[in-house]
């Protein structure tokens, strides 16, 4: 049921509203100081009341923002419309700087971020005069997996939720629920901008009930976000986190363990509907400028966004500054734009074209390291001794590349790289080889006894672990005695111990491991000051992976 040419319909209306919203907001309300736990229940809870009151007031002023010059005289209205765009200006920037660095952590590690940022804006920018039609009827195709996606990633990750974490109640302070729902009202200002779409909405008058539906549903999403977060890392456990969804669902595991990154999935839709919401800004920066006669000024405006991105990326710019100038100046000045207004009372081919050139130059920009060229660590073992960390990489078949051929008489052992830090450990294994190592299929970490026994260095390593996006939090942890002889293992060219020791694990009646203890669950214990689980001991018996508690 497609719109015609000039109107859309009210799913389209509401799919929009929930496509271009959710991918940026799973990312950046987590991590607002205030929004978390009961406390961040209520601030959305809050936030929402107060935009479920303001839909009949756009629906009123619908009007007014069609032809802001005819109601508000030329010079006012064009400063109001000026106004308005500049918001849209700070978040086109945001959202560019969003998109590169997500795009180096998590999809394409070493992506160079000035070709991200151009593409990126390039192709939204395509699409951003086509018409809100053309939007409309792209949301409409792309809205059912999207949400398929979310769903089952969410439920999935209700698996990993603990009960006693969700009876952590946190903070509950006046002062912290009225800078949290104001939070949270400045995190949701593109609904204000729903007033200038409405004029090309099949029957306007009724479109309360859609942004009342986009609402609660966006609104739900983040509750149970939150409550997610919560059940997994508990309170406290994940405010340090810059994207802690990304890394909650990089913790979940498919049943039959046949995907190692789970969370790509995520990634992925959050990459799309932010990419989707970049098209937004450009969409309503392009209908503004055409309602004060001043389109031919917006692609200039789309070059000044990409080029402010590319130099706060060159500057390292924080983004939780885009969202602190939007609480000190933004809020307010939307607030009485709103009320102002209130007393005032070319084709889709290029757009399709566009995103198949986005998708295909991508990994264009990437490290460019081929599959062939990589080396695959299933395994991983870490130890401290004098002052040094001492790094073994199970790679399965490294004996061959480092001579150690299975015709040797002696078992051949495993070649471990120092460094006083864990990252000038694998530097060092990086000049010893000629692939690019690639840890985003690890099974099992061991932790050495002396490791464990000096807390200041396991948090270091930990600490190194959590900054790398390509290890999953999933991976089971052991301790081990004498790492040496079992990482070995790996060198004998068959078996890998990462998939030994996890076959033992998983093979039992309940098809889920017994007691083991995860990566996720030691960065839970650790930022929450919280004793570190007790590790299952993995040891070598009779030349094959045993783990002493199952013996």
């Amino acid at each position: 049921m497609f719109a015609d040419n000039a109107r859309i319909s009210h799913r389209q209306l509401f799919r929009q509203i929930v496509l271009g919203l959710i991918g940026i907001y799973t990312l950046a309300i987590p991590v607002f100081p205030e929004v978390s736990g009961r406390q961040g229940i209520l601030c959305l809870l809050t936030a929402m009341a107060v935009y479920l009151l303001f839909c009949i007031y756009f629906i009123r002023i619908k009007t007014v923002m069609q032809n802001p010059r005819r109601y508000m005289g030329k010079i006012l209205g064009s400063v109001f419309v000026f106004l308005y765009m500049s918001w849209l200006w700070l978040m086109g920037v945001y959202l560019l700087l969003m998109t590169a660095r997500i795009t180096d952590r998590f999809l394409i590690e070493g992506s160079v971020y000035w070709i991200v940022i151009v593409l990126a804006g390039i192709v939204t920018y395509l699409g951003s005069h086509q018409g809100l039609e053309r939007r409309g009827r792209m949301a409409e195709v792309c809205f059912p997996v999207f949400l398929f996606i979310l769903a089952g990633m969410l439920c999935l990750g209700i698996l990993r939720m603990k009960s006693y974490y969700l009876g952590e109640l946190g903070d509950l302070t006046l002062q912290g629920w009225l800078k949290g729902s104001y939070q949270v009202f400045c995190a949701f200002l593109p609904f204000t901008f729903l007033p200038v779409a409405l004029g090309n909405v099949k029957k306007p008058g009724e479109t309360g009930k859609v942004m009342r539906g986009a609402l609660f549903l966006v609104t739900g999403i983040l509750m149970l976000c939150l409550l997610l977060l919560q059940g997994s890392f508990g309170i406290g456990g994940y405010e340090h986190s810059r994207y802690p969804m990304v890394e909650f669902m990089a913790g979940i595991r498919i049943p039959g363990d046949f995907l190692e990154r789970v969370d790509i999935f995520w990634v992925a839709a959050v990459m799309f509907s932010m990419l989707f919401a970049l098209g937004g800004v450009f969409f309503y920066n392009h209908e503004l400028l055409v309602r004060t006669d001043m389109e031919k000024g917006a692609p200039f405006l789309a070059a000044g966004v990409v080029a402010a991105a590319l130099i706060c990326e060159k500057a390292q710019v924080s983004p939780e500054l885009f969202w602190e100038i939007t609480g000190w100046f933004y809020g307010p000045l939307f607030l009485l734009l709103l009320i102002y207004a209130g007393f005032a009372g070319k084709k889709k081919s290029v757009f399709v074209k566009g995103a198949a050139i986005l998708l295909c130059m991508l990994p264009l920009s990437g490290c460019g390291v081929s599959l062939e060229n990589r080396a695959f660590p299933l395994s991983m073992s870490a130890d401290y001794k004098d002052g040094s960390f001492e790094l073994i990489y199970g790679i399965p078949g490294l004996g061959e590349i480092t001579g150690q051929g299975k015709n040797q008489e002696e078992q051949p052992q495993a070649i471990f790289y120092q460094g006083a830090t864990p990252k000038e450990a694998e530097e060092a294994f990086n000049r010893n080889q000629k692939n690019y190592l690639d840890m985003g299929h690890m099974k099992i970490i061991l932790l050495g006894k002396d490791l464990l026994e000096n807390e200041d260095a396991l948090f270091e390593f930990l600490n190194y672990l959590e900054e790398k996006p390509s290890v999953a939090g999933n991976i089971y942890v052991f301790s081990c005695e004498d790492v040496k002889a079992l990482m070995s293992f790996d060198t004998q060219g068959g078996e890998s111990v990462g998939d030994y020791l996890t076959g033992i694990l998983e093979n039992n009646l309940e098809g889920k491991p017994k007691n083991a203890v995860t990566l996720q669950d030691l960065y839970n214990r650790w930022h929450r000051k919280e004793q570190l689980p007790q590790l299952l001991e993995a040891e070598l018996v009779n030349k094959r992976p045993q783990i002493r508690q199952y013996s």
